[in-house]
């Protein structure tokens, strides 16, 4: 008995000093500097020595993440989250880097049953291991005809930029203006105001995602053209396919969704998972789906440490929205495939619509309330001035 209440009064206090704590160990950024080096090593030839080298440099990377460095502007929300996010997105990348046969990269320049035969792709197959997150053309990626490239790049790009910039601002405007009037006395306004603001914040990531990948897409595109060197557009096709036309949990996040850290989470949730099980030969289906859930698990814990990594979202101690969210999502998958053995019909349809707008929607209500309270008081949109409005991404200067 006084043992329980002295492990409960230890649980206590640790819960009171981490919930004290102005903000958690921030990455250290410092630890990007190991990718190249493994992008280089896995389009050399390969070797024992190779990969050796590949996981110490996947530990060096972890140890020097882990050690965080103190940032003042992560009260900056966007700014903040950002960071945090690149620095653990390239963790799961150097899992990638460390892992990844290379079979999977391309074929063997000569016959031969040896994994010598593979040639040295040289810097410029590095830079594209480093930055092809989706894997576009390689073995283990998305194959070229499930994308939609644009018809006429640079101009379909341009366009792109300008409806993402405009649609950028004003979801961001529109969380400002309900965000500050979350705080209603009635629940129709409370309620409204949540719906509005989960709508908002859904159309802002859209956008603002977008609006990034086709810049940096049209940059590559300008940089080729003064080089002489080819560009291939199928790579660079649209970030996102149309996820508003989704009808099921699975096409959403498979087929809708960006899939930039689909392989990541593969890696790090689903295969650890997957092989345990099986190797402990756990029965049926259960190492699959206790697989599919570690894989959103990783992306869960990840989004929501990012966001925990700026002060503001402390401010939701004990509550886990972004995590809950991914885990949601895990089950709803499980369950369509469930469906789909068990009665043979594919979720879909109009049905399948409303089914998945309302398991994702849903679970987005309380995640959203967890980003405007990490965001703190925003500037009212009436009151910013004329070139926030022109400047694309000036919502990162914001708090």
């Amino acid at each position: 008995m006084i043992a329980s209440l002295l492990q409960s009064q230890l649980a206590q206090d640790v819960y009171a000093v981490i919930h004290a704590a102005p903000t958690i160990p921030v990455p250290s950024a410092t630890a990007l500097l190991v990718l190249p080096l493994q992008a280089r090593l896995l389009v050399a030839k390969p070797s024992r020595l190779n990969v050796a080298v590949r996981v110490v440099l996947l530990f060096a990377y972890l140890f020097v993440a882990v050690l965080g460095e103190r940032i003042s502007n992560h009260d900056k929300l966007i700014i903040g989250f950002c960071l945090n996010l690149i620095v653990s997105a390239g963790a799961l990348h150097s899992v990638h880097l460390t892992f990844t046969n290379r079979r999977l990269i391309d074929a063997p320049k000569i016959i031969s049953f040896s994994h010598y035969g593979y040639s040295d792709l040289g810097w410029s197959g590095a830079v594209e291991m480093l930055f092809n997150f989706r894997g576009i053309g390689m073995g283990w990626g998305v194959s070229d005809e499930n994308l939609r490239p644009y018809d006429r790049f640079i101009w379909s790009a341009l366009y792109e930029m300008l409806t993402q910039h405009v649609v950028s601002q004003l979801a961001f405007a529109a969380m400002a203006r309900f965000g500050a009037h979350n705080h209603g006395k009635t629940l129709y306004e409370l309620v409204g105001c949540d719906v509005a603001i989960t709508i908002a914040l859904f159309a802002f990531v859209v956008s603002s995602c977008s609006l990034v990948y086709t810049s940096v897409s049209l940059l590559v595109y300008i940089i080729s053209a003064l080089l002489q060197i080819s560009f291939d557009e199928r790579r660079w096709a649209p970030l996102f396919s149309n996820p508003l036309k989704s009808d099921s949990v699975t096409a959403f996040w498979n087929e809708r969704w960006h899939g930039l850290l689909q392989r990541h989470a593969y890696l790090c949730g689903y295969r650890p998972v997957y092989k345990a099980l099986t190797y402990l030969q756990v029965p049926g289906d259960v190492p699959h789906y206790s697989a599919i859930i570690g894989t959103y698990a990783v992306s869960g814990a990840m989004y929501e440490y990012c966001l925990r990594c700026t002060s503001g979202a402390l401010l939701m101690y004990g509550s886990y929205p972004t995590f809950n969210f991914f885990i949601i999502s895990a089950l709803a998958i499980i369950l369509e495939h469930g469906v789909v053995e068990y009665s043979g019909r594919r979720v879909g349809s109009l049905c399948g619509r409303i089914w998945t707008c309302v398991i994702l929607f849903i679970p987005a209500l309380h995640m959203a309330r967890q980003v405007l309270l990490a965001m703190g008081p925003m500037q009212d949109p009436a009151e910013w001035a004329w070139w926030r409005w022109l400047l694309p991404l000036s919502f990162a200067l914001s708090k």
